[in-house]
């Protein structure tokens, strides 16, 4: 493949999968399924069919009522405020579940935006002794012989999703009975999920492991029997590793941890780009705006979309076809797959219009093109201290009342 090369996403559904898969034969999973195709028109289907009444009582439940909006949020298919005041419009007091549930992602964000590339490290010493093992093949696999922890990890595989309590128990598991390096975990996982997010997925981690929380999270077989209806213990013949109390597990898991300071990871720079004098400007589309109804598209400039190998090299088939699905919305976008450099180059671009971002590599990317970053529709027009940032309760006392008033 060329450093730079323009694709023509097929309108067909059908033909643009197998398009996308012959044009990213590198990438691993399976197709996309229809109940995930990506885009606007499916996000605002979604959000259509949410029972936040049903989601507060049986959320936690692997066959709950859970929104699976979280790829269309991610992508910014639909905004989080949109999705918040839609859900708070139609069911009031009774969503307070969701609505919260919401809000921990625009808390996730808020990190991010604050803490830029320190989320990758341990933002706080761990509570308790982490070991950092590598990923064994057993989970690469999906063989590590317990049922559950095989389901969930094949549900992964198979469509990109996995149920947030799933992610617990998940994370738990391979964090705290594996010993493995929560980061390698957290990068591998993030490649796989059509909801991939640096702050909601590696801070997520991060709170399992405990060094992004005031301890550590663990469970026991009673606790996943309970949630999953028994569907796993049922038919499962390994000696069950949570098959104890807290208590027991507690004891057997955890040691108080002896590290004085918290695990730095390096973030490597990108290669610095050779300097320009190109005068188009652009509007670049990244992958949190790939809405339709996206103010920037407005602009009288041409838009741009890149598959940089730097970004989404590592993502799944089904991912980049969700992707795909979302930009065949998006008519007047170009859509190219290379080095971005190279393309903005090629194209003759001097200036980009584009929507704010926490990712610094993007931000890195695009600095030679003298970029104006527009701001993002905000959750909550209010301004959080770091110590507002360190814990959701904290957070939550001061935007809770703002996001919940005339509930």
């Amino acid at each position: 493949m060329s450093p730079a090369q323009k694709l023509n996403i097929p309108s067909d559904r059908l033909e643009r999968l197998h398009y996308i898969r012959r044009m990213f034969a590198h990438a691993k999973g399976a197709d996309l399924a229809l109940d995930w195709s990506g885009g606007r028109t499916h996000a605002i289907r979604k959000l259509h069919a949410v029972d936040a009444a049903q989601y507060g009582r049986n959320r936690n439940f692997i066959n709950g009522a859970v929104t699976h909006l979280s790829p269309y949020l991610r992508h910014g298919c639909i905004s989080l405020s949109e999705a918040f005041a839609f859900v708070k419009k139609q069911f009031g007091l009774q969503a307070d579940k969701l609505l919260m549930e919401l809000a921990w992602r625009d808390f996730w964000r808020q990190v991010w935006l604050s803490k830029g590339n320190a989320i990758f490290s341990e933002m706080e010493p761990p509570k308790v002794h982490l070991e950092y093992q590598p990923l064994p093949d057993a989970i690469k696999q999906a063989q590590t012989g317990l049922p559950c922890m095989d389901s969930f990890i094949s549900e992964l595989f198979d469509t990109g999703y996995m149920h947030n309590h799933a992610r617990m128990w998940f994370a738990s598991y391979v964090v705290h009975h594996l010993k493995v390096d929560w980061r390698e975990a957290a990068d591998w996982f993030e490649a796989h999920l059509l909801d991939g997010d640096f702050a909601s997925n590696h801070l997520s981690w991060q709170w399992v492991a405990s060094t992004f929380s005031s301890k550590p999270y663990y469970f026991n077989k009673e606790n996943l029997e309970r949630y999953t209806g028994g569907k796993y213990c049922a038919t499962c013949t390994a000696r069950c590793p949570f098959d104890a109390s807290y208590e027991a597990l507690n004891t057997r898991l955890f040691t108080p941890s002896v590290a004085a300071n918290s695990k730095q990871y390096p973030i490597k720079s990108l290669p610095m780009k050779a300097a320009h004098t190109f005068k188009a400007v652009a509007v670049f589309v990244h992958d949190e705006m790939l809405s339709a109804q996206n103010p920037l598209l407005n602009k009288p400039y041409p838009k741009i979309f890149v598959f940089d190998p730097v970004l989404c090299g590592d993502w799944s088939l089904n991912r980049l076809q969700f992707v795909a699905d979302c930009l065949h919305e998006m008519i007047d976008v170009e859509v190219w797959v290379g080095d971005t450099h190279a393309v903005l180059m090629q194209k003759g671009v001097g200036q980009v219009f584009t929507q704010v971002t926490p990712n610094l590599k993007l931000r890195e990317m695009l600095a030679p093109f003298s970029p104006s970053w527009e701001p993002a529709p905000k959750l909550a027009n209010v301004r959080l201290s770091e110590q507002r940032l360190r814990r959701f309760s904290r957070y939550w006392e001061k935007v809770g009342p703002v996001l919940m008033m005339d509930v």
